[in-house]
């Protein structure tokens, strides 16, 4: 059997990304962006990935075309944990959504692509603070959810201990 780490974002995960970029990213309005359920647990520095962007080279271009959806391919693709993502409270996956997105950068004066993707930079964090006021540490109690979402689900697929 073959294990499928990937699977397509159901539209509900689609229609935050709508919100949130409506709201808080209204130059991304015509950012291409394939929404990717990651299905397994990505760590990065002892840390959970809850989500991660990257943006798509030339093959990612050409393998995500479609002519009836998406003519030109997607322009970045964003991986979301399944299992935090289908866990927690909308007003988090808002979050989670909201930092990603705020890592792509689009350059008026590149002829090329305009796309890029950029770590945040201090007027961001600020921005975020003042978005998050109300929960300054929802980061920390989300990866803590997610921890114990992945030691339940592994709790529960050990084999029954048996002697011979």
């Amino acid at each position: 059997m073959i294990f499928i780490r990937y699977e397509d974002a159901p539209t509900e995960a689609a229609a935050i990304v709508d919100e949130v970029r409506a709201e808080f990213f209204p130059e991304l309005v015509n950012v291409n962006i394939k929404i990717i359920y990651d299905l397994k647990a990505r760590k990065s520095k002892g840390n959970l990935v809850l989500g991660r962007i990257q943006k798509a080279n030339e093959l990612n271009r050409l393998l995500s075309k479609d002519a009836t959806i998406n003519e030109e391919g997607y322009d970045f693709f964003l991986y979301l944990d399944k299992m935090v993502f289908t866990h927690v409270e909308k007003k988090d996956k808002v979050r989670i959504v909201r930092h990603q997105l705020r890592h792509i950068y689009i350059d008026p004066e590149s002829v090329k692509n305009p796309y890029k993707l950029t770590i945040p930079d201090i007027r961001d964090f600020s921005i975020e603070m003042k978005l998050n006021k109300d929960d300054e540490r929802w980061a920390e109690r989300v990866m803590e959810v997610a921890m114990s979402l992945y030691e339940t689900e592994k709790e529960s697929n050990k084999p029954a201990f048996s002697m011979s």
